[in-house]
């Protein structure tokens, strides 16, 4: 592939960056001053950081050490969680793929769940200073803008343009997708700096800044630290690189089918690299496979009402088309145009949604089918899709032009597509499709830790390692209390995903409970028997109706730090001997 000329930044001078050898020579010959290329670099990174922060994660700056993104829901706190189980794991000697200190007496096996390893065990020495909500609160916080950082590396290495490469790192990483993400609390699809890392890896090795071992071995770990961040991702990462290798092979001139074929072989062997450093985690999921999946299903594709909304990016849609008609003898354009409609093609999944009415199924409908893939959700390639988009953005606004009025058009239209999508950022969904703000926590008094946990007060009431069940309406509140306690405590119940443990976190026969009969009493009963749960944990903001359901079982609750303590079997009549600390209220 042809090599651009390497950067020099001392001198001043400009350089030529061309398009990868299948885009054919010459035809995106593009000039740009980068007198200090790393000088730009932290431009990018901080007007990214900046634009997030303030448009959209200040309250998670404001209060970091406090739960605030989807307490009403489970899956926040399964990945706080999951912050201090690694690091706890490793240090302890433990199978981090297994954990008895939840679903308590015989645990979880957790090689099926998202635990983002990758993630958990980087962020280890933030967990161990400042506790696993600050990690994760900081995890939401930087992985949008690092990820709209590492593209914005990509776009300007293709073209050497500084400004339409900081345009295409806002798509990528302000894109709808992350956005929502980000509001829903799920790292595993937030942290994506991996998917553009490869491709600037791909063009370093194009511009001869990286030699075939350097290359192999980056991308290997590149790879391997993407299926330790989400092993769906990696699964679907293999379907885009093969896609993209076949297509850049087919539309490449013959002179530069050579080179394609070579970048083929050393992604090949990354990936065989790959599979080796993930073979201990893989081995072990393969051997301990559920018996059953969650199926593909219309909540899971991309709707094509989504797709062309204006905070999705209609404008971007247009300058996708914009850019095929009007440069589609560059063979880099057939790439990047035919791989993006590729992958809206397989988002939509088997059958396509237009809003709530279903056009109904695609040729292709019995690829979700497949053993490998019938477990993935289609909307999750749209990830791949938005990088696309990005590097298409880039190559729109830099693509040479001699008039000026053409090169207005083309900015403007670039300028409105990305505002769009900035201007979105305040008003990130959730769970659903109506809007909501990350809320600052001071509206929400009730999703601060209780003082029973966070001021240590389980100490006097709890021994260690004692069995609990955490009775409360936040998400997930056991995994969350024994997170921030450092695994003072075993949990009976929580939640790790829908296919290996209750919706709600809650054992089941806690749950039955909130409709008691005499029939429900004895089987909750026995079931604090049969786990050895010592004590049932409500909080207080959610007590009720509890206290009612437990006062009629003969449970006396003592009431301190925000919440109830009940004992239970034996230790009701030898309870904990505990001793408040002076001036302590346990009220």
């Amino acid at each position: 592939m042809t090599a651009s000329e390497a950067d020099k930044p001392d001198s001043g001078a400009t350089r030529t960056a061309t398009a990868p050898g299948i885009a054919g020579a010459g035809q995106l010959a593009m000039r740009a001053r980068v007198p200090q290329p790393a000088l730009q670099g932290l431009l990018a990174l901080a007007a990214y950081l900046a634009i997030f922060i303030l448009g959209y994660t200040l309250p998670l700056v404001h209060h970091p050490g406090l739960p605030q993104v989807g307490q009403a829901v489970v899956d926040p706190n399964f990945y706080v969680w999951s912050w201090r189980w690694w690091p706890y794991a490793i240090s302890h000697g433990l199978n981090p793929l297994y954990s008895r200190q939840i679903g308590a007496p015989a645990g979880y096996d957790l090689a099926w769940t998202t635990t983002t390893p990758a993630v958990a065990v980087i962020l280890s020495p933030v967990t161990a200073a400042f506790g696993p909500i600050f990690s994760f609160n900081l995890t939401l916080v930087l992985s949008a803008p690092v990820s709209a950082w590492v593209a914005f590396l990509a776009a300007r290495r293709l073209t050497g343009r500084f400004w339409a490469a900081l345009m295409a790192g806002a798509v990528y990483g302000f894109s709808w997708y992350e956005v929502v993400e980000t509001g829903a609390g799920h790292p595993n699809l937030t942290v994506i700096m991996l998917l553009p890392l490869m491709l600037y890896l791909v063009l370093l090795w194009r511009d001869g800044k990286l030699g075939p071992r350097s290359f192999v071995g980056l991308m290997a770990v590149a790879m391997a630290a993407e299926f330790y961040v989400f092993n769906e991702t990696f699964v679907e990462m293999t379907g885009v690189w093969a896609a993209a290798l076949l297509i850049g092979f087919a539309v490449a001139r013959p002179a530069d089918r050579q080179a394609v074929a070579r970048l083929a072989g050393l992604v090949a062997l990354a990936y065989v690299v790959a599979i080796v450093l993930v073979s201990p985690y893989l081995f072990y999921a393969l051997r301990h496979s559920p018996g059953q999946f969650t199926k593909v299903s219309a909540a899971f594709s991309l709707n094509l009402e989504e797709l062309v909304s204006p905070r999705s990016g209609i404008l971007l849609l247009l300058i996708v088309l914009a850019l095929a008609v009007t440069t589609w003898s560059s063979r880099l354009t057939r790439l990047l145009v035919i791989l993006f409609v590729l992958i809206v093609a397989l988002a939509i999944g088997p059958a396509p949604m237009v809003g709530a009415r279903q056009l109904g199924t695609v040729p292709w409908a019995r690829l979700w089918y497949l053993p490998v893939v019938r477990s993935t959700q289609p909307l999750r390639l749209m990830i791949f899709g938005y990088l696309v988009l990005a590097i298409i953005l880039a190559v729109w606004l830099a693509v040479p032009t001699k008039s000026r009025l053409l090169l207005a058009a083309r900015w403007i239209l670039g300028l409105a597509a990305v505002a769009a999508i900035v201007a979105y950022l305040p008003v990130a969904p959730r769970d659903s499709p109506a809007p909501a703000r990350i809320e600052a926590v001071a509206a929400r008094a009730s999703d601060a830790l209780p003082a029973f946990i966070s001021a240590g007060l389980y100490r006097d009431y709890l021994r260690p390692g004692e069995t609990v069940v955490v009775v409360s309406d936040r998400g997930n509140a056991g995994l969350l209390f024994q997170a921030d306690t450092n695994f003072y405590m075993r949990i009976a119940g929580g939640f790790i995903n829908r296919s290996l443990s209750n919706a709600t976190g809650l054992p089941k026969p806690v749950v039955r409970l909130r409709h008691p009969t005499p029939a429900r009493e004895r089987q909750f009963r026995a079931y604090l028997h049969q786990a050895g749960v010592g004590a049932i944990l409500v909080e207080r903001a959610w007590s009720e109706p509890w206290m009612q359901i437990f006062g009629r079982m003969g449970l006396d609750g003592t009431r301190v730090g925000g919440m109830i303590v009940y004992r239970t079997g034996e230790d009701l009549q030898n309870p904990v001997q505990h001793q408040p600390a002076a001036g302590q209220n346990a009220q």
